[in-house]
């Protein structure tokens, strides 16, 4: 499974009008919120998003606690396989400590809040981040490499039917790096 993805900002009044859309349009999956953790100590992390390897966090979504690995598919930043190891605890105190005696004592938090939609074979995600930050996520599930050109077209295509506009890639790694400057806070176990 590769998860391909597209970003794009989003101003509150569209994050509004799009989640009224969609809220009267389309199925509506779930809506979570969630704690992560991006760690930097590890082999293949890269402090620029779009030349990291190998990406690793903790995650608390509603009390269901995860260790997520992705990994790049390609060369294009746009897919990446997914594992993901479920935890038995409600939060995240014993991986923090695990991980912590394994060598990976610092890490990025971040909380972000979504709404998540079906629609047009795509899985639409309306994020809300601390201090009034919005921004969707367009993911399309394909099985080989050859087939990610064509889902990312597809993705984009769709969020600008929406009236929506896709991230280049450095406008991506940009707003990654506001965020995690403006918005999330680095942390140390």
């Amino acid at each position: 499974m590769i998860e391909v993805e597209v970003r794009g900002k989003m101003s509150e009044e569209q994050f509004l009008e799009t989640k009224k859309f969609l809220d009267e349009n389309v199925e509506h999956v779930e809506s979570h919120d969630r704690e992560m953790y991006l760690l930097f100590d590890y082999p293949g992390y890269h402090e620029n998003p779009l030349l990291r390897e190998l990406d690793i966090r903790l995650r608390n979504t509603d009390g269901n606690c995860e260790i997520m690995v992705k990994r790049k598919a390609a060369d294009n930043n746009v897919g990446r396989h997914e594992l993901s190891l479920a935890l038995k605890d409600k939060t995240l105190d014993t991986a923090k400590e695990v991980l912590k005696s394994l060598g990976c004592t610092t890490g990025l938090k971040m909380h972000r809040s979504k709404d998540v939609y079906m629609y047009r074979d795509i899985e639409w995600s309306l994020v809300r981040a601390p201090k009034q930050n919005y921004y969707f996520e367009a993911e399309v599930v394909v099985e080989t490499p050859e087939d990610i050109v064509k889902a990312e077209a597809h993705a984009a295509k769709e969020a600008v039917k929406l009236g929506l506009t896709v991230f280049s890639p450095n406008e991506l790694k940009e707003y990654i790096e506001w965020l995690d400057k403006e918005v999330n806070e680095v942390v140390t176990f």
